[in-house]
């Protein structure tokens, strides 16, 4: 019985999947061909020759070395593709191609593909994210109050697959919608004998399948990716998995990132973050709104603090020193809560730091950075590259 249940769950994910890809392939032979040419007003066509737009190629291969109290010493080989060819990509912004593989001194690993492409000047955006990991980490319950003896260790393996297309709809307003689909399998291979997990007191004590569609909705006008010095960022997510889709989990999941970047000065940048997180339905411990890690309350463990709905602020301070070296000061607050009308002051947890940088790829302005983070009890070193946010 159990066997017909799995498959006619791997069954219904598949459809899920497979509706999303006829979508996905309905619309992407337009954008192909827009890419091809370009029409004048009077309808004559004129070609891009790769003579008269160069490509512009960046590949950067580095030996991946970081550090995180999650993770303590990693290591790796880490390619990021960053280009703007003539041909197809006529003055869009960098795409990206990330490639990673990565071990930890926990013991952790993980192999990613992560691609990011604007084509058509900017009028589509192409997302995947391809990972597979084993990644041992921790647990303190749930809910915003509780304590350090609760940690425990677990460990999950996961698989995951997530597509989407976006689409600019206006000129002259970097307004994209779009569509993606999830597909996230998690076991939970390792749990300490007698806590929560192993006597199956949480939601998702066990792992499982996560599948359904999801839309985004992004604002985007910053004028760097990798370092913005002006603009704003705005991007809504809503992701529904449910059992139609052959997920095991019924939930929604809603998540709002809103971002903004101000030129204070000669290369002074302030940076600006607002976050806020809700689910509601079913929803595995792993999923839950969390605070801590390399980019939101820096100085945490990642996932000290978990719950069903989550809001939190961050500011950082970003000045020039040397040459390629930068400095950077942050603070951040946050609170989780089991309802949103429930967060309060009372929960409030906060952080503050400060950090260098480095550029490693001056043409785009991506750093390398170590930050060294505190918090009431805590504290954290990361040494990560690309910004916290």
């Amino acid at each position: 019985m159990n066997l017909i249940l799995e498959n006619k769950k791997i069954k219904a994910a598949a459809a899920g999947c497979l509706l999303f890809l006829m979508v996905f392939l309905f619309l992407f032979p337009s954008v192909l061909l827009a890419q091809e040419t370009l029409k004048k007003s009077e309808g004559q066509q004129i070609v891009i020759s790769e003579e008269s737009e160069p490509d512009r190629l960046g590949v950067t291969i580095l030996p991946v070395v970081y550090y995180t109290p999650e993770t303590r010493m990693a290591f790796g080989l880490g390619s990021l593709f960053t280009y703007r060819f003539g041909l197809l990509f006529k003055q869009a912004r960098p795409s990206t191609i990330f490639i990673g593989a990565i071990y930890t001194q926990m013991k952790q690993f993980t192999l990613q593909l992560k691609p990011e492409l604007y084509l058509q000047d900017n009028s589509f955006l192409l997302t995947g994210n391809f990972l597979a990991e084993r990644f041992p980490t921790k647990l303190w319950g749930i809910g915003p109050d509780t304590d350090d003896e609760q940690e425990e260790g677990y460990t999950p393996q996961r698989y995951l697959v997530e597509v989407g297309l976006q689409k600019k709809f206006f000129n002259g307003v970097p307004l994209y919608l779009g569509l993606k689909y999830h597909l996230e399998s998690t076991r939970i291979v390792e749990t300490e004998p007698g806590r929560l997990l192993d006597q199956d007191l949480v939601t998702g004590s066990n792992g499982g399948l996560l599948s359904g569609p999801g839309m985004v909705i992004s604002l985007d006008n910053r004028n760097n990716i990798f370092f913005p010095t002006a603009g704003f960022y705005l991007q809504a997510n809503i992701l529904w998995n449910n059992h139609i889709f052959g997920s095991d989990f019924d939930f929604f999941n809603i998540q709002l990132d809103l971002r903004h970047y101000y030129q204070v000065g000669d290369r002074q940048v302030l940076a600006v973050q607002a976050l806020a997180e809700t689910n509601s339905g079913e929803v595995p411990f792993y999923k839950l709104a969390r605070l801590g890690g390399d980019s939101l309350l820096r100085g945490f463990y990642n996932g000290r603090f978990r719950d069903l709905n989550l809001l939190a602020f961050q500011a950082e301070y970003r000045f020039p020193v040397w040459k390629r070296l930068g400095a950077v000061v942050f603070g951040a607050m946050g609170s989780l809560a089991n309802r949103f009308r429930d967060i309060s002051w009372d929960g409030l947890k906060y952080s503050a730091g400060f950090g260098l940088r480095f550029k490693i790829i001056p043409k785009e302005n991506a750093n390398l950075r170590v930050d060294f983070a505190f918090g009431p009890g805590n504290y954290g070193i990361y040494l990560k590259a690309g910004e916290a946010f």
